[in-house]
């Protein structure tokens, strides 16, 4: 072990020792509190980490953000940041954004509406790859106002020159018929 992990250990343990202090005088709501207030400024850093010019911290901050939803904490706050890089031009981030946006669309509706148009111009990209996920996004997305947008790439992409594209038209990643409240529009 070197210094800087005893220190960053010795910092740990002085703060669990401050937080069990801390509920023990004022109570479990302060505590509460506290951790909100803290895990509130890690999603800023995300937040400056997806706004930043450099595809390296995107790519990091999308990890993490996956990870949270893997784990089974709540990302949609990030819905606004994380949106805003679907037209990214590194794919490790755009599948991480991707993920994302499968998991938050149907929650978010307005702002995944605001992605839908990369994702059509994804599905005229030269790239296969780029082409088979963007199609695989849409049609996971489940916004009824893009039903037919997503019928429509759907019978543009089983003509494709591509066999992996087309072979994607033929993979149920959405599920048919609908819920009947995605049909009702709630």
């Amino acid at each position: 072990m070197n210094g800087s992990d005893m220190n960053y250990r010795s910092v740990m343990m002085s703060f669990k020792i401050l937080l069990v202090a801390f509920w023990v005088f004022c109570g479990f709501h302060a505590v509460k509190y506290i951790f909100i207030m803290f895990s509130s400024r890690r999603h800023d850093d995300l937040k400056e980490m997806l706004d930043s010019n450099k595809d390296s911290l995107k790519l990091e901050a999308m990890k993490r953000i996956v990870a949270m939803i893997a784990r089974g904490k709540n990302a949609s706050d990030l819905f606004p940041a994380v949106v805003k890089n679907v037209a990214c031009k590194n794919i490790e981030v755009k599948k991480l954004v991707y993920v994302y946006l499968v998991r938050y669309a149907e929650e978010q509706q307005d702002l995944a509406l605001l992605s839908i148009s990369t994702f059509q111009r994804g599905l005229k990209d030269p790239n296969q790859l780029i082409r088979a996920s963007a199609l695989r996004v849409l049609s996971s997305i489940r916004v009824t106002i893009i039903v037919p947008i997503m019928m429509l790439a759907i019978k543009e992409a089983a003509s494709d020159m591509s066999p992996y594209v087309r072979k994607t038209t033929s993979r149920p990643s959405f599920s048919w018929p609908p819920p009947p409240a995605l049909l009702r529009g709630h």
